[in-house]
């Protein structure tokens, strides 16, 4: 559920900073300084992505937590990486069956 919630927060994040830049350029062309939409919307994009990145570092600081307290789960997630790397290359696959005899004619 925590991955959920930072892929809404990074959307998010690319909503404000495609808001901030439609305002960047409407607000230039009408009134040829930056309007103070542009600074509000700076420091609301500069917010989410402070909130986003604290999610990404929770969420890892919460796992790490997890197999400190746990270091049996940590052995184990250790175990089967090192497997996983070490396992035997799989076998290829079966080439075409080889012929059979031939079939018998009609008058056989």
């Amino acid at each position: 559920m925590p991955d959920v919630t930072v892929w809404v927060g990074l959307g998010l994040v690319l909503a404000l900073i495609g808001v901030r830049a439609w305002v960047v350029e409407t607000g230039h062309a009408r009134l040829g300084r930056t309007p103070v939409k542009v600074k509000v919307l700076t420091a609301v994009c500069a917010l989410a992505v402070a909130v986003v990145a604290g999610a990404v570092a929770a969420d890892g600081g919460v796992q790490l937590a997890g197999l400190v307290l746990d270091p049996a789960k940590a052995k184990a997630l250790e175990d089967a990486r090192e497997a996983a790397e070490t396992a035997p290359a799989a076998p290829a696959a079966p080439g075409p069956p080889a012929p059979g005899p031939p079939a018998p004619g009609p008058g056989t």
